[in-house]
């Protein structure tokens, strides 16, 4: 696995994820932007988020133009 920075529009969400955390993207918005990304978006060989949704959307909501992502193969 390779970290890569990848702009959060060119990653898509996984449509059946069964979390739903949208409550929560404001305070993981707000610790990003104190602290930095410190885990990586989890994407597969399509882009689509393994793991990671609530930090995609606090990216979106920050209006980052790159984020952490590294690609799963394999699954």
């Amino acid at each position: 696995m390779q970290l890569q920075l990848l702009s959060p529009s060119a990653i898509s969400p996984y449509d059946r994820n069964p979390r739903q955390n949208d409550a929560g993207v404001g305070k993981v918005a707000a610790s990003i932007r104190e602290f930095g990304f410190n885990q990586p978006i989890a994407v597969d060989e399509d882009l689509v988020i393994l793991a990671g949704h609530t930090r995609w959307k606090a990216a979106l909501q920050l209006e980052l133009e790159h984020v952490p992502v590294v690609v799963v193969s394999g699954l």
